[in-house]
């Protein structure tokens, strides 16, 4: 079980529901320590000033903040405290909303709030739960943790209320402060035939079919590099140009959908990037990992024009 990270009521209008907050992710990462390559000692992370090139302890530490023009204003602990948010022990639903008015792009960290274990708290818990359920609404809320102030999203998942704290409206770039703006105006056929390989490619979104296949890899060199074996280090691969003929590239799509599905659309994906004059241009190390790839057997002793001819073929 995890911890709780904080704990009070969840405030729906004259009603108060004691709930703890608990992280609803877990962090699978693969982490690693900072060495010293020649003697794998740690690497400690010290504070020192620039100015004296000497080490500053944690209690000579000041906060300033840096204008525009260089000036640096320098504030004191009790100064910054006086821009805390007033600390309390509520999560305060302001407004109920539909789930599609809210764009993905302003969700930030997921929890869980868990009833306390009294009867009253449970009961109170589940009846919040039931009814915004059926309403299907989302509450916007707002809450203090630690020192700071969050905009959060409360819903239902299942048995459970799932609180999501949000990023502020300003924090989130627009497309024209990108500069996507101004783009032409998609032609009807393509847009046609883009829509027909979007449904084709539709299924039920299941989150348990889609593994971290990164931290498979990495987990696998670490135990290849445990076991003493060589490790392959791939070329960095080239960027894929955008296709002349659009119309036919969405064509040749779906045709390769209809007849074999996705397997058969990325299959010839792979084919395309193998063809004879884009492989030439590739140095053999390269060539050898794609072979490794496509698992072609005797590649180790192939020269280059020979694993070209056998890639081409696969």
């Amino acid at each position: 079980m995890p911890r709780p990270i904080w704990s009070g009521s969840l405030s729906f209008g004259l009603v108060n529901v004691p709930v703890k907050l608990m992280s609803a992710t877990r962090d699978l990462g693969v982490h690693f320590n900072q060495l010293h390559e020649k003697d794998n000692a740690r690497i400690e992370v010290r504070r020192v000033c620039t100015a004296e090139n000497e080490e500053v302890p944690w209690e000579e530490v000041a906060r300033g903040y840096e204008l525009e023009s260089g000036e640096v204003i320098m504030l004191t602990d009790e100064e910054l405290e006086a821009a805390d948010p007033k600390k309390t022990r509520t999560i305060d639903i302001e407004a109920f909303v539909d789930l599609e008015e809210i764009d993905p792009i302003f969700y930030d960290h997921p929890y869980y709030l868990v009833p306390d274990a009294n009867e009253a708290a449970v009961r109170a818990y589940h009846l919040l739960r039931t009814v915004m359920e059926r309403s299907e609404q989302v509450a916007i809320a707002r809450f203090v943790l630690r020192t700071k102030e969050y905009l959060v999203a409360v819903r239902t998942r299942g048995d459970a209320i799932t609180l999501t704290t949000m990023l502020f409206h300003d924090e989130v770039r627009s497309p024209e402060d990108i500069g996507i703006d101004g783009l032409p105006t998609a032609k009807k056929a393509e847009v046609d035939q883009a829509v027909t390989l979007v449904k084709s490619l539709q299924r039920d979104f299941d989150p348990a079919n889609y593994d971290d296949e990164h931290r498979k890899r990495l987990l696998a060199i670490i135990d290849k590099k445990r076991k003493g074996q060589e490790i392959e280090i791939p070329e960095e691969p080239e960027t894929p140009k955008a296709v002349p003929d659009l119309m036919a590239a969405l064509e040749a799509s779906i045709q390769k959908m209809k007849s074999g599905g996705r397997k058969a659309l990325a299959a010839d994906a792979a084919v395309e990037q193998n063809d004879a004059a884009t492989l030439k241009r590739l140095p053999k190390k390269d060539l050898l990992a794609r072979a490794k790839e496509a698992d072609i057997e005797g590649r180790s002793q192939m020269s280059k024009d020979e694993l070209v001819e056998a890639l081409t073929s696969v």
